[in-house]
Order: structure tokens, then sequence, then C-alpha cells
């Protein structure tokens, strides 16, 4: 899977535009600063061909980041009604994503083209009231990253819903609790706030909501006009008021076998097998109310007559890795791991492969490290950077100081993620996949009995079908009954229609398994499938289930003015998603003295569970739950490994320091961190290797190399005390006083190109030869001054110490797609695994590898997707 082609579009924050009275005027230059990358969607592609400019700058739409806007609400709502004026050009408001909503993000458009944009977008919709809510949300998915399909309309049929009821489910949901209290004057007041009640009832769900299937060919014609390497089996369609995904089934065998030769619509309409199809289920098509005149398959061919007469075309938002992409092994996040029953000795045992991992790539394993570094026998040599590129040369430059450095610099994220629970656990991201065969059972109007039992489920991976129970786990994670155990089945029918669906987490359709994990659907969610022994002890399967009953309640109805547009978009401005979920953070990591204690803890979670679940579709639905005042009151502060999950956190001053498990592990992985980031190298590194012995070096040089060196120590040791005063402004606040504010502290970096980009410059002007610059850089280094700054070789002299370094023929890892990884013994981190028939191979993140001499160019993969770096694998997943 590859991402969208990017387009420049300038960003501005809400301040910025309100200091300047919503007039800005910038230089070239000053835009610059301003200037974000994005990757194209219909909206984009809408606005090119209004004006025919096809260039990689979008100069028509401008964003405007309005997080914080809350202090501005005024400001605000006239930016909103006004809009903005840039370099004389009006810009009004435009459309915004679901991800831009719960961001803060606007965006506004070029007035000149809004007009013809917002009738193209609109398609002849006429209605007198609307939830505006979810029209807009609806609209907004044209701000949705995808790749355009141009001139392609495949055979589209809308197939009805199926709703089933689960009897007899116990359950926990909110309800009104009238309370009274005396506020500050002495006064009774009556006060109306959300509680948890529990109930078994009947559960009427969406079996298939927002999923459907496709034919084999349009795999086929999906792969072809996407570019994709290998087949999108499940894909993620974006069109004018469609949303969903679907997935390639063999439904012409399926039903020749049965005797069904036709299907019937939602319209009544018979469609026949006689061109390949995409079937969607109503709930995918979000414009059929919006579209009905007549309440008949007109309806239909009106949407097409106006979806071509506007210039829309169908796009892909995502779709499936194959099983040689699929990562084995994925990092879990602190919000599954808080709320699980476990003794500290079990649940810090959960760390132990993310432990191994580091340490062996901190110590040189020279698989691990390739591993790591994205450096595959079959990768692109125009992928790499210059520390990769030493190491593809000579493969013991690991153990050089600089390639070391860069390896424990790259680790630093990882290890920090590692304090706040961001363990690799052996799991992968799927897409959560309702049971097809039932689906074609109830399009075919055959008996709808399914593959799949109630507690059953089906996936594979590169090793095959799982067996056995798993965890399902989906983010956001907020209370325990979010923990889901199924148990993992195979037999003939899923063997034979389902086994090519890779990447995907089949679920059975006689649960309510979606409901319980925090209203999920199967229109794109992920769901983490966890294969833990340990996380299952910790889980309790038979607690009552989270639900929210009144989850498809929207806002009243009301007109489309522009008033109402923007009072609308006013309201919706107020995210607590972050606010919800950290709450319920403090409370998994309190210690209740008593049983009654935790047992108001939990229902505490439990109902901050619904309210976020509400906070997530606020933007669709208009419907938002206040956290309950007595909740918010003790929701703090957070608990201490918090202040590693990002920058945010990592400045606040106050954490509770109870003894939960999360908190334990952070400060045990603290004192581990220490030994690891000054651990002396295992290997000793024999620098001569990066020396060229046959180039003289004149004395005058080497001098005026060496002044270079030392100015270049100094500077940067005082940029580097600087820097450390800076970030720790509160312990130097009386020698930055004047100098700096608290504020601008937090913004603050050095921008260190600038002053390697000097004294480069410097260098060559005294030593135009590069290849003789690399060996001065490099005894100045490593014999007249080995104590000092060694990242002058790589940032003054890399193009002549890439010359310069021996080359010898070294082994890189590759994957070997045919093997499976079968471990011996206890050990958690398996290092190598021995094989009669194949020879050595070796375990990276539950894939198995073989050794091999790098591959010539003419036969690298120009995509290579089969062995993503962590960071790309986590880019494709949080994308999605």
């Amino acid at each position: 899977m590859h991402a969208p082609k990017s387009y420049s579009v300038r960003k501005f924050p809400l301040k910025l535009l309100i200091d300047h009275q919503y007039h800005l005027e910038l230089t070239p230059r000053e835009e610059q600063l301003y200037l974000v990358k994005q990757q194209d969607n219909q909206l984009f592609r809408l606005i090119r061909s209004v004006t025919g400019n096809s260039g990689e700058f979008q100069p028509c739409l401008v964003f405007v980041n309005c997080k914080g806007g809350k202090s501005y609400e005024s400001e605000l709502l006239t930016l909103i009604r006004v809009g903005l004026w840039l370099g004389g050009r009006h810009y009004v408001i435009s459309e915004r994503s679901a991800s831009m909503t719960r961001s803060g993000i606007l965006s506004f458009i070029d007035e000149t083209i809004g007009e013809e944009v917002n009738r193209r977008i609109t398609m002849e919709i006429h209605m007198e009231r609307t939830v505006l809510s979810k029209y807009y949300a609806y609209r907004g998915l044209l701000l949705s990253s995808c790749h355009c399909l141009e001139n392609w309309y495949p055979k589209i049929v809308i197939v009805p819903d199926y709703e089933r009821i689960i009897p007899a489910q116990k359950i926990r949901f909110a309800v009104d609790q009238k309370i009274r209290f005396t506020d500050k004057s002495g006064a009774e007041r009556d006060w109306v706030q959300k509680e948890i009640a529990q109930d078994t009832v009947d559960v009427r769900i969406n079996v298939f909501d927002g999923s459907g299937i496709h034919h084999p060919a349009i795999t086929a014609r999906v792969r072809e006009l996407t570019g994709s390497r290998t087949a999108p089996t499940t894909i993620l369609w974006r069109a004018p008021y469609i949303k969903g995904v679907t997935h390639e089934m063999d439904y012409e065998t399926f039903y020749r076998e049965r005797g069904v030769d036709r299907i019937t619509d939602v319209w009544g309409r018979e469609h026949d097998f006689s061109q390949p199809m995409i079937l969607m289920t109503e709930s995918m098509y979000k414009g059929k109310k919006y579209f009905e005149q007549h309440k008949d398959y007109t309806d239909w061919k009106r949407y097409w007559e106006c979806f071509r007469k506007y210039g829309h075309c169908i796009g892909v938002a995502k779709w499936n890795y194959s099983v040689e992409e699929e990562p084995l092994y994925t990092r879990a996040n602190y919000q599954i791991l808080q709320d699980l029953n476990l003794s500290y000795q079990d649940f810090a045992s959960l760390a132990r492969y993310s432990i191994g991992w580091a340490e062996r790539i901190v110590s040189g394993d020279p698989l691990t490290a390739c591993c790591f570094l994205g450096l595959f026998a079959d990768t692109p040599e125009e992928s790499l950077n210059d520390y990769t590129r030493a190491v593809l040369k000579n493969s013991e430059m690991l153990k050089e100081d600089g390639v070391r450095s860069y390896l424990i610099s790259l680790l630093r994220k990882y290890r920090d993620d590692f304090k706040c629970g961001k363990l690799f656990l052996k799991s992968a991201f799927k897409f959560l996949t309702a049971d097809p065969i039932l689906l074609m059972e109830h399009i075919g109007g055959l008996e709808p009995t399914g593959a799949l039992q109630a507690d059953e489920f089906y996936s594979f991976d590169i090793h095959g079908p799982y067996l056995g129970k798993r965890l399902i786990e989906r983010n956001p994670h907020i209370c325990r009954s979010e923990h889901v155990i199924l148990n993992a089945v195979t037999n003939d029918l899923l063997d034979r229609y389902c086994s090519h669906l890779s990447n995907t987490c089949i679920i059975n359709g006689k649960s309510i398994t979606p409901q319980r994990l925090n209203g999920a659907d199967f229109d794109g969610d992920l769901v983490l499938v966890v294969d833990e022994p340990v996380m299952l002890k910790g889980v309790d399967p038979d607690i009552p289930i989270v639900m929210d009953r009144e989850d498809k309640a929207t806002a009243m109805e009301e007109p489309d003015t522009p008033e109402g547009r923007a009072l609308m978009i006013m309201r919706t401005m107020n995210n607590i998603i972050g606010e919800t979920s950290n709450c319920a953070t403090v409370y998994h990591n309190k210690m209740p003295r008593t049983p009654e204690q935790k047992a108001v803890y939990e229902s505490y979670i439990d109902l901050l569970s619904i309210i976020n679940g509400k906070a997530i579709d606020y933007a669709k639905t208009g419907m938002l739950y206040q956290i309950p005042r007595n909740i918010a009151k003790y929701g703090h502060p957070l608990p201490y490994f918090m202040k590693y999950a990002g920058p945010y956190y990592s400045s606040l001053k106050e954490f509770s320091r109870s003894q939960s498990n999360l908190n334990r592990l952070c400060l045990e992985l603290e004192k581990w961190d220490k030994t690891l980031r000054f651990a002396k190298p295992c290997a000793q590194f024999d620098y001569r290797i990066m020396l060229d012995p046959d180039i003289t070096v004149p004395a005058g040089t080497f001098e005026a190399v060496e002044q270079i060196y030392l100015d270049f120590c100094r500077e940067m040791g005082e940029l580097g005390r600087e820097q450390s005063m800076i970030r720790n402004y509160d312990k130097y606040k009386d020698e930055l006083d004047g100098r700096i504010t608290r504020k601008d502290a937090q913004a603050f970096l050095i921008n260190w190109q600038f002053y390697y980009d000097k004294y480069r410059n410097a260098c060559k002007e005294v030593c135009p030869d590069a290849r003789l610059l690399a060996n001065i850089a490099v005894l100045l280094c490593y014999e007249k001054y080995p104590k000092k700054n060694r990242k002058f070789i790589w940032r003054v002299a890399a193009d002549g110490l890439l010359e310069n370094i021996r080359a010898r023929d070294g082994l890189f890892p590759l994957l070997d797609e045919q093997g499976q990884i079968e471990p011996k013994g206890p050990s958690p981190i398996p290092v190598c695994e021995e094989n009669d028939a194949d020879g050595e191979t070796y375990e990276y993140l539950g894939k198995r590898y073989r050794l091999s001499p790098y591959l010539e160019a003419s036969q690298n993969q120009t995509d290579n997707s089969n062995h993503l770096t962590i960071n790309q694998a986590e880019e494709v997943i949080y994308d999605r």
C-alpha cells in the first residue's frame, strides 16, 4: 500500500489571523514557513478541475489551525462568518473531514471558485431542514485522503442492511440522574447528570454496518489503477456521500452452487451477474436520504447522473496489507494494558521482548540493527542515507561511534515509548470485518447462517490460520469490558472463500462484539488482534458490556443557512476526546483502598467510555455528553508514566506516583534506559577502514581543518548547554531572564543544520578534496582528539568518507517468505532458528529472514513494502 500524491497547502494559526484582523500580506519567503504537505483527496481534485491548475502547490485552499479557539470564541465566529484575506484574495469557509473536526482545523476556499466547487459538492441536493452536523460530515468525506480513480464507473449495487436481535445481554449504560446540591450561596439546586445503570436487554444490531463485497475483477482493476504491487482485496472506498469497506468475494461461484442467479437491491430492482459488481450495504450509501425523490431506482440513477455531470470520481482511501507486508509484532499503547488484572510480575513480562529488541540493536547485532535501519539485501540503494550506505559498504561500520550514536538516537523515542506502555506485542492491526459468508447469504436471499459461531472469528498471517483464543482490542480503549476474547477457528467454507482476505479480522454476526469495542463498525475500523497468553489472564470475559443505548441519536434538524452552519461549526469545535481518555487513565491508575471505592472508580470509567464514544462521533451526530463534575473533580493528576506520552505531558509538573503496574514498570525502565544509554560498545572498532592509505595529508591543510574542528567542538558544546538550559527553563530561569520567555522556551529549537552547513563550507574552502577532508576528519576524531565530538566526521566529510571506507562484501537480511518460525525453548526473545532444510534463518519482529549478499540494483524491488521499517508501518496504520 502506498500513499496518494502530496500537495503543498498553506496552514495558519488562528492567533496569527486575529493579530492581523484576518488580512495577511506575506512575502513568498514568509509563506514558506506555513506550508504543509497534504495528501490528495477529492476536494483537491475538484479544485484542480475548476481551476485547471494541477501544480503541486494548492493556492485555492487554506487551512487554519483553531486549536485552543475556545479562548477566542467571538473572533473564531467572525472568521467563520466573514473568512480571511490573503494577498488580496478572499477565502471563505469550506469543508472539513472528521479528523480535521477533532483537531480543530478549518479549511477556507478562494471565493472566486467557492460557489462553483460548492455546486459540485452539493450535486443538486435540495432540502428544507436536515441535521447539519451529519450533512456536513458527509460532505467532508471529500477531504479524506484517497487515490482518485479517473474515468472509472464500476457497477455499484446498494443492497439492504441486515439487522438481528441478540437476546439477553448484560449491559451497563448511561442514564440521567437528578441530584440536589447546595451552591456557594447556600441555596439548594437541582442538577441532572449522567450515571451508570445496569440491565439485561435484547440488543438490535446492524450486522454489516458500513461494509459490503466486490467481485475479484474489481480487485484487479483497482490494483491496475492504483499501481499497487499487491492485490487490494479489502478496499476502503470514497465517493460523494459514500463511505465504507468492501471485501473481494467470489460471489458468482457461491451463488451458482446454491441456485441463485440474481440479487435484489434496496429499491427492489433485480441484478444478474453479467458484469462485475461492488455490492454495498445501505449503510455505506450516506446520500440515500438526500437524493430521495421517487423512492425507487430512479433516485439511484439520478445520483449517477449528478456524479458524472459534476465531474466526480471513485476514490480509494486504503486497502489491506498482503501477508508478507503485515507486521507480526505491533507496539500497543497504555490504554489496553492499564486495566489488565495482573500481578506486577506477569505484567512486567510483557516488556521482555521490547527490552531484548532494543538491547540487541545497541549491542550491534548485525541482523537486528540492519532490519531496524531498513537495510535489507533488496533495499534500493537510492533509499539509503549516509549511515546505511556506510554499513552497506562495510558492515563493520555498525561498530563506528557515529553510526552507533545514530542508532541510539533513533531508539530514544522507542525507549521513551516503552516507559508509557508502547510495548511490542505479538499482534497486528487488521480491518474489522463482518462474516462475508453470512453477508452473501443475506444478499442472495438464502437462510442467513454464516460460517462462525457467537464466540468465534477467523484470521491468518504469513504462518497460517489463527487457532485458539485471541484478544481483540480497538483504539481508543477506555474500560475493562472493551477487551474481547474470541476463539480463532477455520473451516472448509472459510478456507475456500476467505483465505485470500489478508489483514482482516473476520468476526461472527451473532454477538455484539462491535458494540463492545466502543461502538465499532465495519467501514474501515481497525482492531488489534493480540496473541499474548499473559494478557488473556488479566481479562474477565463475564463482566457486563458497556454500551451507548442512544448511539444513533442526533441533533435536531434545522435549515441549512450560512448562520446555522457557522453556529454548528462553533458547537463542534469542543473536542473532549483527550480529556475523557486522560480522566479514565487517572482512575485506572488510582489504587482504591476498599472494594466499594474500586466499584465507584469502575462506574466512573464505564461512564467515561460512553462519553468518549459520543465525543468521537460529535462532529457527525451533534450529540455530546459532558464529564460529570464529581468525576472531573478528581480526574487529576495524571499517573507518572504519562510524562513519556508526548511533549505536552512531559512539560507537566505534577504526576501521581501510585503503585499501579504501569507506574512501576515506567520506573524500572528508566533505570534500564540509563544502563543502555551509557553502555560501552561490545566490540572494538578499527577506524582505519575509514582511511584511504593512498592519500597524503599536507600539514598545512591538516592544521587548517584542525582549527575549524576545534571551533566546531567549542560551538557545539555552547549550543548544547544553551539548549539544555532552555529545555530546563524553570531551573535556569534567573540566568535566562530577559533572554527568552517560558512560552518561547517551550517552542525553542536550534537549527543545527545551519551550523553544520557553516562548518562544512568552511572545511571545503580550505580542503576542496572530499576524500582528503574525510581522512583528516577521521584522524582528528580518532587519533589526535579521541574524546572530542566525533559528529564532525559525518557533518562535514560524509561524502568523502563513503568513498574512503574499505569495501567488504557483507550479508544482509532477506525476508524468507516461505519460512515459518518454530520457537525453541522458553526464551521470549528468539534470536536464531536453525532449519535443516533451509539453512540458518533469523527472527526479527516475528518474521523469518535469511542472510544474503546485497542484490544488484536491477534486482531490487522498487516497492520495498514487504519489510517496512517500524516507522513506515506505523505511519500507515495510524493514517488508517
